[in-house]
C-alpha cells in the first residue's frame, strides 16, 4: 500500500489515457479494456446515456481506481426504467488495502442518489456475494455456465498435462458424451427458416415489442441496444441468427468465436425466443444452426449463461448443453441487483430468480 493523500471525484475527459494505463496494468496491454475504441464504445457510444466513471486520485490528481457506472435501460414488470450496471472496477497495485476502496465505494454510492438511479446490477465477487446473500438472499443469484464438448482431442490438450490423461480423454470422452450432453431431435412442425443477418434490423424492435414482457425483468433488447452491444469494436466479431416462420420472426441468437483459457470456444451471447411452442421450436432450429457454425470455425466447446428457469435454458439443455458440477466448471457467474429506491414496491419486491441474464449482460465478450 502505497501512503498517499487519496481523493475521491468523478473521472473527466482528460483522464482516459490514465484509466487506459490502469486497464493496461490489471489486464495487459492486448485485453479489449485497454483499447481506446473499448473506452470510447462504452463511454460514449451508449444509447442509454453517457456512462459515469468514479475514481480516486493520488496527491498530484493522478487516477489510481476506478469503477464504471453504465447506463442501462431495462423493464421490470411492464415498465421501463434508467438504471445501470456496474463493472470494471480496479485500483492501482499500490494502493490496495486503505481507505482507497472504502473511498471509491463510497463515491460510487453517492452517483445513485445525486443522478437518481433506482437500480444498479452488476456480476460481483464471491465476498460481495457471500454478503449480500446474508443480507437481502433474494437480491442475489448464482448462474452456472452451461457447455457442450465440440472436440476433445483440443480439450484434451488444453487441459491435460499427463499424456495419460490426454488419452482418457480423447477415447472417453466421445463415449461419455452422449449420455452427459445429450442432444434432444428437432421436432418438425410449421416452415421455420433461420438466416444470418449483418446487422439489427427494425424487425428486432418489433420482436422486442412483442417480447418484452416475457419475462418479469430484463435489459431492454430492442434494435437500439443490441446494436451497440454487439458493435464490431476491438477486434469482436459476432454472428446474428433470426429464425422465422414465414413473415413472423420467432427469435434470435448472437454468436462470438473466442479462445478463453486455451479452449476456442463459441460462445452464446445472447438467446431469445418468442413465447410458447413455436418459440421453442424456433430456439431448437437456432442452436442447431449455431452449433452447425461453431464446427464450421473449428470451435471444441460451446457455451452459454442462462437463468434456470427460463424457457431458453431449457432450449440449450434439449440442444445437449449441460451445466459442469462446481469443481469443473471454469467459473460460476454471481449475479447481484441493488435497489436504491425505497419507495418502488415493484423494484423493492423483486427477486433475482425473475431476471432474464445471458452473457450479453456481461460486457467483457
Amino acid at each position: 500500500m502505497k501512503l498517499s493523500h487519496i481523493a475521491a471525484d468523478l473521472a473527466r475527459e482528460e483522464d482516459a489515457d490514465r484509466i487506459l494505463e490502469v486497464n493496461r496494468l490489471e489486464y495487459g496491454v492486448d485485453d479489449t479494456l485497454a483499447a481506446p475504441a473499448d473506452f470510447v464504445w462504452r463511454h460514449d457510444q451508449n444509447p442509454a446515456g453517457q456512462a459515469i466513471i468514479p475514481v480516486i486520485r493520488d496527491d498530484r490528481g493522478s487516477v489510481v481506481g476506478f469503477i464504471w457506472m453504465v447506463p442501462m435501460r431495462i423493464r421490470v414488470r411492464g415498465q421501463d426504467y434508467l438504471v445501470a450496471t456496474g463493472t470494471n472496477l480496479v485500483i492501482h497495485p499500490e494502493y490496495r488495502g486503505g481507505l482507497g476502496y472504502t473511498k471509491l465505494m463510497r463515491k460510487f454510492q453517492q452517483v445513485f442518489k445525486e443522478y437518481d438511479i433506482p437500480l444498479h446490477f452488476s456480476f460481483v465477487s464471491e465476498y460481495t456475494y457471500r454478503q449480500r446473500r446474508e443480507r437481502a438472499p433474494q437480491t442475489v443469484s448464482s448462474i452456472s455456465l452451461m457447455v457442450k464438448p465440440l472436440g476433445f482431442d483440443a480439450l484434451a490438450q488444453a487441459h491435460s498435462t499427463r499424456g495419460w490423461q490426454r488419452f482418457i480423454i480423447k477415447r472417453v470422452g466421445p463415449l461419455v458424451s452422449p449420455f452427459l450432453f445429450r442432444q434432444q431431435p428437432v421436432a418438425s412442425g410449421r416452415e421455420i427458416t433461420v438466416q444470418t443477418v449483418k446487422q439489427f434490423t427494425q424487425d428486432f424492435d418489433k420482436f422486442w415489442g412483442e417480447n418484452r414482457d416475457k419475462y418479469p425483468a430484463m435489459a431492454i433488447r430492442d434494435r437500439a441496444f443490441l446494436s451497440w452491444r454487439f458493435a464490431p469494436v476491438s477486434g469482436r466479431q459476432y454472428c446474428i441468427l433470426i429464425a422465422r416462420s414465414q413473415e413472423q420472426m420467432l427469435g434470435y441468437t448472437v454468436l462470438h468465436n473466442c479462445t478463453i483459457r486455451g479452449v476456442k470456444t463459441g460462445l452464446i451471447m445472447d438467446l431469445l425466443v418468442a413465447d410458447g411452442p413455436l418459440g421453442e421450436l424456433a430456439g431448437a432450429y437456432l442452436m442447431a444452426e449455431a452449433e452447425t457454425y461453431f464446427r464450421a470455425h473449428e470451435m471444441s466447446l460451446g457455451a452459454g449463461l442462462m437463468m434456470p428457469l427460463e424457457v431458453e435454458h431449457r432450449i440449450l439443455r434439449r440442444a445437449g448443453y449441460t451445466r459442469l458440477p462446481r469443481p469443473l466448471a471454469p467459473r460460476t457467474f454471481r449475479f447481484a441487483f441493488f435497489v436504491h429506491s425505497t419507495d418502488d414496491r415493484d423494484l423493492i419486491s423483486l427477486s433475482a430468480r425473475e431476471w432474464f441474464v445471458t452473457l450479453a449482460d456481461y460486457e467483457s465478450f
